[in-house]
């Protein structure tokens, strides 16, 4: 009789362990998502006018500093626009879409945007002269043009000359034409109520 309960009780653990599922293996991990990085910030420039160039080649710099990195040049009479305006240096953009700075006293700004006109404030304008230069005239000597840029301030008074040409090739005659400009004096350029230094081309014919 003991026999056959133990039988009966092998056969019976026997089944049981025949019909237990197989263990289902644990799902691997899936790989978390890339996160995309930040796109980086945008600086987008807004026109705020135009500028005229009022030199014969304007140097065009990476940064507003007389020794920066010359990255382009523009002609006289060239406009370009203005993307930034840091006093006595502004920002342009070039035809091809670069930019860069120029200093603005070498430039005429042409339009800005609106600003709130003060009080008694005088209009925009160009400049002119209030005495014009005197030419001496000469029967000998020798003939030809001299070019002189002449560095104008805020007062109208010429504070400093440079030859940018001289057909004539004798430099008394270049001394000449700079003692004639520095004698001139000039109603500056008003611009946003304000008077402006400028740069203004003298051509003596000899």
């Amino acid at each position: 009789m003991k026999h056959r309960l133990a039988f009966a009780a092998y056969l019976l653990l026997a089944a049981c362990g025949g019909n237990a599922p197989a263990p289902v293996p644990a799902p691997e991990p899936r790989p978390a998502a890339p996160v995309p990085a930040p796109a980086p910030p945008t600086t987008e420039e807004h026109a705020t006018g135009t500028v005229q160039v009022n030199v014969s080649t304007l140097n065009i710099r990476a940064d507003a500093s007389t020794s920066a990195e010359i990255v382009g040049h523009a002609r006289r009479g060239e406009r370009l626009t203005v993307v930034g305006d840091a006093g006595s240096w502004l920002r342009v953009k070039l035809n091809d879409g670069s930019t860069g700075w120029v200093s603005s006293q070498l430039v005429v700004r042409e339009g800005s945007a609106a600003r709130p006109r003060r009080s008694g404030c005088p209009p925009d304008g160009n400049y002119s002269f209030i005495t014009a230069p005197k030419p001496s005239f000469f029967e000998q000597g020798p003939h030809g043009m001299v070019v002189i840029e002449a560095s104008v301030d805020t007062r109208g008074i010429v504070t400093s000359t440079r030859v940018v040409s001289n057909d004539t090739k004798d430099a008394s005659m270049a001394a000449i034409a700079e003692r004639e400009i520095r004698n001139a004096r000039f109603a500056p350029p008003i611009r946003n109520c304000a008077p402006k230094a400028f740069v203004f081309t003298y051509k003596r014919a000899f």
